[in-house]
């Protein structure tokens, strides 16, 4: 096949995964706690190519290396709710699902049927000893910087909030919570505060990706064109070796 025409294919199937990327984010913007991904590039050769082509002239193909999480802090939006909460700096919620630990930036916090405190999803919140935290209803519920949870002026609990040293090495179980590979243990986190009556928004900025998608679809369709173009030309060239042979 012709090379141009398998570059501009890398780069149109390069193209289609930051869309998706892109269109994934867009979709989660009113997520309370999403974090953005951001994909990142590198340059592919062929094994062919490396060893048919002198470096300074071998055809290198854009492919999308993979995805990171931009753990940026996210707006926080004031909803006066008594279990909403908020996180200030790098920490995250403990949560238990079904199938383990979990960790979020989600604040937005409920009372089970149980009287557990819980997710929207029905986690329980972790307390900072590894217990759940029982919530009487109807009374008064205070929840302090440092995660304290009072019930009418008598501590019930205290959220548990963890940090991952440098870059945490998470990855996404969802669209707001994230899961630790084996063997890494967060630090109880010290740099982290909480805002009772508020929640983090998610930390996309749907105008800057709504721009960004409409390059990545005007990229796209121009390489379309390309391979388009280049395609006819190959028609035409095998048209024409043809017309030579008969």
């Amino acid at each position: 096949m012709d090379q141009a025409l398998l570059t501009v294919a890398a780069g149109m199937r390069s193209r289609m995964e930051t869309l998706e990327v892109l269109g994934n984010n867009i979709a989660n913007a009113p997520t309370s706690g999403y974090k953005a991904d951001r994909e990142f590039y590198r340059l592919f050769a062929t094994a062919e190519a490396r060893l048919a082509i002198s470096p300074g002239d071998r055809p290198w193909m854009p492919v999308v290396e993979g995805s990171v999480i931009d753990f940026a802090q996210g707006p926080l939006i004031q909803t006066a709710g008594p279990l909403d909460v908020a996180l200030s700096g790098p920490g995250f919620l403990v949560v238990r699902s079904p199938g383990g630990d979990l960790y979020t930036r989600s604040g937005s916090l409920q009372r089970s049927p149980s009287g557990v405190l819980s997710t929207v999803e029905g986690y329980p919140v972790v307390g900072g000893r590894g217990e759940e935290i029982r919530l009487p209803a109807n009374r008064e519920i205070d929840i302090g910087p440092d995660g304290v949870v009072s019930v009418d002026g008598l501590v019930a609990g205290q959220l548990h909030m963890v940090e991952f040293p440098g870059r945490p090495p998470l990855s996404k179980a969802g669209h707001s919570y994230f899961a630790a590979p084996e063997g890494v243990v967060p630090e109880a986190a010290s740099g982290t505060a909480m805002k009772q009556g508020y929640i983090e928004g998610s930390n996309v900025e749907p105008t800057k990706e709504a721009v960004n998608l409409i390059m990545a679809t005007r990229h796209f369709e121009m390489m379309r064109r390309v391979a388009s173009l280049i395609g006819d030309e190959m028609d035409g060239r095998a048209v024409d070796e043809l017309g030579r042979s008969s």
